[in-house]
Formats: C-alpha cells, structure tokens, sequence
C-alpha cells in the first residue's frame, strides 16, 4: 500500500520547515510529506498524484486554491476565518505542530487512532512564549496576536516580561497595581493568590492581562525560581489554559524559561545583521546546553513596512 501524500504549502519558508519537520517525526502517520510555496507548481503536483491532506496558507487567494484536487482541506489562519471555500477548515497558525496534527487527526482516518503523543492530549495548559534576539520587528504585536487566537479555546493571561514594555501603548491604564505587585503577594504566601490575579487583571479582545513592571531595576531582581513558581501559581490557582509570556533578554533564567514553554515563537526579519543575531542565539542555546529549546521554537518572519508602529 502506497502512502497517503500530505502537503503543505506555504509562503514562510522557515514556518513550513519546521511544520513539516514536526509532521515527518511522527512515522507512524504512514503519510508522504510534499512542501510547496508556488502554487502553481502545487498545482502540476495535484494533476499527477492524488493529495489526501493538503495543509496551505490562508494568504493564497481562494479560486486558486479551489482548482486544487484534495480528499482534506486545512486552511492556516492567522485571526477570523476569512474567504473559506466548501470543505475547507480552518486551523489557528500560530500554534504548537502538536496541536495542529490534533486538529488534522479529528478529520482524518488516515492517522492512527492512537494519540500522537502524551503532549498533545494533556497539554490543557500551556505556556507560550514569545522571544527574539532581534528587537523592533513587532514582537509584542505579534504576541497580542497570538493571546487573542488562542483566547478563541479558552481563557487566556498575557505577561509582558520586558524592561521597557510600553504597554501604555497597547492596553489601558491600570496603575493599581502591577506584576511586581503579584510577586510580592506569592513570595509573602498572601491570601488567595487566584482571587488576587483576578483583582490585578485587566482585559481586552477577550485576553486578560497583568500590567508589566514599570521599573527596570524591579524586574531585573526577580531570579529565576521566582519566574517558575509564578508560572505554576496561576496554573493551580486560576482558570488559564494558556498563559503568553512576552519575554526580554532583562530577565533571571531566560534559557531555562523558554526551555519550560510548550511552544516558543521567534520573530524574525531577513537583513543581514537580524540574521546574525538570529545566528548567535542559536549558537548560544547550543552551546549552553539548551538545543531542546529548539525544538519546540516556530520562527515567525515579520513584515516591517515602513512607517508602521510595532
């Protein structure tokens, strides 16, 4: 029995790689793994093989994909779902690879019965982060981005871990209290540390939020462990399923953070000297002990027109 082809086409290169390395590691799919970013050559494969599953961005236009042969049709979305055709289904992009298979495993005999792996069944909560060594390409944006897709399944907290947040920028002043504030309530065990998140969180598109640390020197002296227990703290105490930390280099146990995160996103843009700090953090995860965190990292490629505020 030939195996089953699944596709993939997509215009981000880097995302479709790593998608497709994620898939290709589970082979007991029993699937023959194709990636496209021209459509047309997607579209002269379609005529010669029959395509099972095919996985393609939401940016190629509809009548395009439309004359395009395929027994299960996933459209990547970055936000509403926009311009689906019959038979076409919509799967967040920005998500862990674990969780996309689930999405494609509901639809599909062709995967096993069996889950794909411990990860993706028990994966209720979830840390997110967002980190790039590159800074001003819109990191934060595209972190909100993310916090309000993920909102979409279940309820979700965004912490900004930068030394200058300018958080002013994207949420409404709150200047009762503060993360530095929900710190001081855990480390002095004071009251329930659930009802006290609550009273601190602010919301909007439906995410909820603590405002960041104002003071740079306040959040330079938070050591590591008292990154982890936070993190621990809201899991046990609040209703979060998913909690996106907006991280900076400013922060105590960076690398064992982004180590501890079920998916990490990293921003990129295409420049020489972005690339080679793209590079050296790379370098660096490897050479101190933290190549996991590789793993579980989706590069994002940014667009930065000019005159945009990020």
């Amino acid at each position: 029995m030939h195996p089953k082809n699944f596709v993939i086409c997509d215009t981000e290169s880097e995302y479709a790689k790593n998608l497709m390395r994620a898939i290709d590691k589970h082979g007991e799919l029993g699937v023959q793994m194709h990636l496209f970013q021209d459509l047309e050559q997607l579209k002269e494969f379609s005529k010669q093989k029959a395509i099972h599953i095919m996985v393609i961005d939401e940016d190629y236009p509809a009548q395009e994909r439309q004359q395009i042969e395929a027994d299960r049709r996933y459209i990547l979305v970055k936000g509403d779902e926009r311009d689906l055709l019959p038979g076409e289904k919509a799967i967040y992009k920005y998500q862990s690879s674990d969780m996309i298979l689930g999405s494609i495993q509901e639809g599909t005999m062709i995967i096993s019965e069996e889950p794909l792996s411990k990860k993706a069944n028990t994966a209720e909560r979830q840390l997110i982060g967002i980190y790039s060594p590159i800074h001003r390409i819109g990191k934060t944006r595209l972190a909100m981005d993310l916090g309000r897709g993920f909102a979409k399944n279940g309820p979700v907290l965004y912490l900004n871990l930068e030394e200058y947040s300018g958080c002013s920028y994207y949420f409404p002043d709150n200047e009762e209290a503060d993360l530095g504030d929900l710190l001081y309530y855990i480390r002095q065990e004071s009251g329930n540390i659930g009802l006290r998140i609550s009273a601190i969180a602010g919301q909007i598109d439906g995410m909820d939020y603590i405002p960041p640390m104002p003071v740079i020197q306040d959040l330079r002296s938070v050591r590591e462990e008292e990154w982890i227990n936070l993190f621990e703290k809201v899991f046990q105490n609040c209703i979060y399923k998913t909690v996106i930390l907006d991280l900076g280099d400013g922060i105590d146990g960076l690398y064992e953070i982004l180590r501890r995160c079920y998916t990490v996103y990293t921003p990129y843009i295409e420049d020489p000297v972005s690339q080679a700090k793209l590079k050296q953090y790379v370098r660096n995860l490897r050479q101190t002990g933290y190549e996991d965190v590789l793993e579980h990292t989706i590069q994002k490629k940014i667009e930065v027109r000019a005159g945009e505020s990020i």
